[in-house]
């Protein structure tokens, strides 16, 4: 396709299309709040919502800034739309992204993958509705037979497997990064805890993996001159 076509037929409407939903989504989050105002006239005190504001802007203010930046090139431009809408990115949508690219076998950040991932995470979505259905309607009953320590490995670990089994998916595509992926948090948490916030250490890693990887990029394009 035409970069010109690809990006009046494709691009821009998934940006129109993206933008008038979150910005909608997000107006539409205050109506509870303007329900009870309006209706009934509950407001907490002012002071109290500047300190939430600063406490909850404090704990995860990074977050905001490093997860669109971390996530987007292995959502797409439709998949980060879709997956900030909906939510449970790290543990739905990103491992359906990133399995559904390696089983096409698409390039990373290509047209092809942009395609397989939107349609993945698509299938994510109406797979975790329906399973949130299910959840709702007898989830109590579920929790409730299981026992406490069912319950404390699945609270536990199941965020780790995830993500663990997404470093081994991309270390055997990338191999060169994971050494840096992996050192600069295991430094960090070694000699720098105590004196370096821990949210820190995400953005440090991040800026390390980026470099890495812009520094292997620019040795293989070297090498292909070269010869």
């Amino acid at each position: 396709m035409d970069n010109a076509v690809y990006e009046k037929e494709w691009v821009r409407p998934v940006h129109l299309i993206g933008r008038i939903t979150l910005i909608g989504v997000c107006l539409s989050s205050f109506l509870p709040v303007a329900y009870l105002y309006l209706v009934h006239g509950v407001v907490p005190p002012m002071d109290w919502i500047i300190k939430d504001v600063l406490l909850i802007t404090a704990s995860f203010g990074f977050i905001w800034l490093i997860e669109p930046i971390t996530f987007y090139p292995a959502l797409g431009m439709i998949g980060s739309y879709l997956a900030f809408l909906t939510g449970n990115i790290g543990t739905s949508k990103l491992p359906a992204s990133a399995v559904a690219q390696d089983i096409i076998k698409v390039e990373p950040g290509s047209r092809q993958a942009e395609v397989v991932s939107s349609m993945a995470i698509i299938g994510s979505i109406i797979t975790t509705v329906g399973f949130v259905c299910v959840g709702a309607l007898a989830g109590s009953v579920l929790l409730a037979a299981l026992p406490a320590e069912v319950l404390n490995a699945i609270k536990s670990y199941t965020v780790p497997a995830v993500f663990g089994s997404l470093m081994v998916s991309f270390a055997i595509k990338y191999p060169k990064v994971i050494p840096v992926a992996i050192g600069v948090p295991l430094l960090l948490r070694l000699f720098a805890k105590g004196f370096v916030p821990g949210y820190l250490f995400i953005v440090f890693t991040i800026v390390a993996t980026i470099a890495a990887a812009l520094l292997i990029y620019k040795n293989q394009i070297w090498n292909k001159q070269e010869s």
